[in-house]
């Protein structure tokens, strides 16, 4: 019954927040959450930082990912330490990646690419979980099982993912080719369903030309395709099913991520087959293969052991302040800035 009404409660709550997101975030007003004055100008006004509904959406993906890998480690009986530990190394994996294969794959260095960083985790992580899992039998007799937490992690990235394409419909990135230049049975397909991106300094804008105009909505079925690929796994994880629970979000994220390039208008780099899309197949390729290879053991999973540690008090704070930290490393807006000014409300003396 608990696993029913979780799957049902994550289901309702995912799909509310993407049918709001994919009608309001393309809007202008919705680029920018706040601006932070760091020097005054000669004018008198200040020069801004500007933090982003990009940040918010990419640090809420992101810790909405840890918690449900959290919950389902734990609720397999591995010891919390196993879980913090492997969010922790790739988070460390991450984070310099996501710039990185950016500034290599697109020479741009004020730019993010978690595909990148996903893909560079995606050959780090199985076999360190698996080197992990004899080590911490031979050497400290803890049992921990390989693939039930491979399974986790790519159940999270999916859904972290769903999340996470938000923050590009926001700022306007990762966009899709205007219909006008589509293939006509695209053009038909996406001629009501279409995505129009609002203000000058969206990077649709200011990068193509193309605010204001229709686009293939890219962002919005990959949020879809991500979130279906990561219910599909959750489900099989919780039947203990965790070969094909780690396959079908990997196919889902991955094999998407392969064709989803063709649909796009953004700088992807420099040749007709981009770079993502060869990482894309080579990472699902590799994981298919190291689910196949590494034993389907595990405990069955029991949503209350997980619950139970999300909710414990050292748990959710530490979740409150990595999104914090998230915030403010994805938030930060390096290629827009801002002029605030400040005045008395003379009525309200």
């Amino acid at each position: 019954m608990l696993d029913a009404l979780f799957v049902a409660a994550i289901a309702a709550l995912l799909s509310g927040l993407l049918y709001w997101g994919f009608k309001t975030l393309p809007a202008e007003r919705w680029q920018m959450i706040a601006a932070v004055p760091t020097a005054k100008t000669a004018e008198g006004a200040w020069r801004g930082i500007n933090l982003t509904f990009y940040g918010f959406f990419s640090a809420t993906g992101m810790t909405f990912g840890v918690a449900l890998a959290i919950l389902l480690i734990s609720s397999v009986r591995m010891p919390l330490t196993v879980a913090v530990v492997l969010v922790a190394a790739t988070v460390a994996v991450c984070l310099p990646a996501s710039r990185l294969v950016a500034a290599i794959v697109e020479r741009k260095r004020n730019t993010f690419t978690i595909a990148g960083a996903a893909f560079v985790a995606s050959l780090v992580v199985p076999p360190a979980v698996w080197f992990g899992e004899r080590g911490l039998r031979s050497w400290a007799q803890v049992n921990i099982f390989a693939l039930p937490l491979l399974a986790a992690a790519a159940i999270a990235y999916a859904m972290a993912e769903a999340i996470g394409r938000l923050a590009c419909i926001s700022f306007g990135c990762c966009y899709g080719m205007p219909l006008r230049q589509a293939p006509r049975w695209l053009a038909r397909l996406f001629h009501r369903y279409n995505l129009v991106l609002h203000g000058h300094t969206k990077k649709a804008a200011y990068a193509s030309g193309l605010g204001e105009e229709p686009l293939i909505p890219v962002q919005a079925v990959t949020s879809i395709m991500f979130a279906v690929a990561g219910f599909a796994g959750l489900i099989l994880f919780l039947a203990q099913q965790w070969r094909w629970a780690m396959i079908i979000p990997v196919i889902g994220t991955w094999g998407w991520r392969a064709l989803a390039e063709n649909l796009r208008a953004d700088h992807r780099g420099h040749s007709r087959i981009s770079a993502y899309q060869i990482m894309s197949v080579i990472g699902l390729s590799y994981l298919i293969v190291a689910a196949f290879l590494i034993p389907a053991e595990g405990a069955a999973p029991d949503l209350a052991l997980g619950l139970a540690q999300i909710t414990s008090t050292s748990v959710f704070v530490s979740l409150q302040a990595f999104w914090i930290v998230m915030f403010l490393y994805y938030g930060r807006s390096r290629v827009t800035g801002s002029t605030v000014s400040f005045h008395v409300n003379e009525k309200a003396i």
